[in-house]
């Protein structure tokens, strides 16, 4: 039964990781709680209170003159899994690891973002390769040597415009940071994310229904500038959802998925455009 409900839960989070951005979700969510990020915050060697509105501005300036750019990005999520069935609770630790590589066009509305996931206890890797290109979306999927399917839609979620690293940044330059943190020509600007970002950037890795409960306990986004230019985007959050599933063979189980997540992104480029094809 373990292995079963292991698998079970493996498929459900594979699942939704395989095909984020491209898809929808639907969820409920609690009354939001007003915290900052669950994890402790990087020491530096000094902290200011901004003073200023000069500096933002030219971040903002900066910001709103990247047409495209490329990225690195690794991401860890860690879930505590409980499942409740009569009688009996079941608990699972379940980790996923990605990495990621992008490129987004602005002005010609395209993109391609390659990533890798990881998953434990199982050590399955998952390979997906997105474009965006003409109004469409191409997803490929490499599950082990030689096993890949591509899809094709005629639609493109908004989330790849709305949670790339820069739209992020140019959303929340626009508000007053929590903190700034100056060293050098370096300068990090953190942010508490509101919880509808929260829940959106969540639910990408978390097996959701219509009927699923989030609970957001946390998040933080850190914009890092050297001089003027974006240079890393970092967010952190974590969330508690609550689904009801129906198996074959073990029946009604309330699953319950504490989740704590990091996500570090590095700018590799601006402004130099590249050609984008769909997958073969």
């Amino acid at each position: 039964m373990r292995k079963r409900l292991l698998a079970l839960l493996l498929v459900l989070i594979i699942g939704v990781a395989g095909g984020c951005i491209g898809g929808s979700s639907h969820a409920t969510t609690t009354t939001p709680q007003a915290t900052s990020s669950s994890t402790t915050p990087t020491t530096t060697p000094t902290k200011t209170t901004t003073t200023s509105q000069d500096p933002l501005e030219l971040f903002k300036s900066s910001l709103e003159g990247i047409k495209q750019f490329t990225y690195q990005g690794k991401t860890s999520i860690h879930m505590n899994v409980t499942v409740l069935m009569p009688n009996i609770t079941q608990n699972n630790t379940i980790s996923l690891s990605m990495i990621e590589e992008g490129y987004v066009d602005f002005p010609s509305m395209e993109a391609v973002i390659n990533t890798t996931t990881i998953t434990e206890p199982d050590n399955t890797t998952l390979t997906t390769i997105r474009v965006i290109r003409d109004g469409k979306t191409y997803l490929k999927t490499i599950i082990g040597p030689g096993a890949s399917s591509l899809n094709v839609t005629e639609n493109v979620s908004t989330f790849v415009w709305n949670y790339n690293p820069v739209s992020l940044a140019r959303r929340y330059i626009n508000e007053t940071p929590d903190e700034v943190t100056k060293n050098g020509e370096t300068t990090e600007l953190t942010y508490t994310l509101s919880w509808q970002d929260v829940k959106a950037l969540a639910i990408l890795y978390l097996a959701v229904t219509e009927d699923t409960g989030i609970e957001i306990k946390g998040g933080k986004l850190t914009l890092t500038f050297e001089g003027d230019e974006l240079k890393g985007v970092e967010v952190e959050y974590a969330v508690v959802a609550t689904s009801i599933v129906k198996d074959s063979l073990l029946g009604q189980m309330t699953i319950k998925i504490s989740a704590k997540g990091i996500s570090r992104y590095e700018i590799t480029s601006t402004n130099e455009k590249m050609s984008v094809e769909p997958p073969t």
